[in-house]
């Protein structure tokens, strides 16, 4: 079990820092929230900054969630996670009650694919999903503390 604890450890300490800068950069764009096309298209250089420091943390955040966190949670539990699916990784959390719905957590991985496709090219479309990821922000840090605080009861 110490060899889990001390990765599960890193990985707390991996996303407690993207959430800091989730939070910080929330906190600045919140004036120019929520979005539409014309204030996308007349974003200041400082909002632009905010705003791509969000998403980029948003994202790194959701692949450490995504990628790190629940496969380690999993094989600390012992639960078997070579070779399975993405979807029965999230269908495993869901059944534990560490994850409230794998619908929420694959809503967010689109929402963020989607930006990833369109940022930019359109500012409707853009500032579409530049509200849609900012009011997930709740959604995808109650994730992470609810695994996390299970984690922490579980390995103390």
């Amino acid at each position: 079990m110490n060899i889990y604890k001390e990765k599960i450890e890193k990985i707390f300490a991996e996303c407690d820092k993207h959430i800091l800068r989730i939070n910080s950069a929330a906190k600045k764009m919140q004036p120019a929230m929520p979005l539409d096309k014309e204030r996308y298209i007349h974003l200041t250089e400082d909002e632009i900054e905010h705003i791509d420091q969000f998403l980029f943390r948003f994202s790194k955040l959701q692949d450490t969630i995504g990628q790190k966190l629940f496969k380690t949670i999993l094989m600390l539990l012992e639960e078997k996670v070579e070779n399975k699916p993405f979807i029965d990784i999230l269908h495993k959390l869901e059944k534990l009650e560490l994850l409230e719905s794998a619908n929420d957590w694959r809503e967010l991985r689109d929402a963020r694919n989607e930006l990833a496709h369109n940022y930019e090219d359109d500012p409707e479309e853009a500032a579409v999903i530049i509200n849609k990821l900012y009011n997930k922000k709740a959604l995808l840090i109650k994730v992470y503390t609810n695994i996390k605080q299970y984690a922490r009861s579980y390995i103390e």
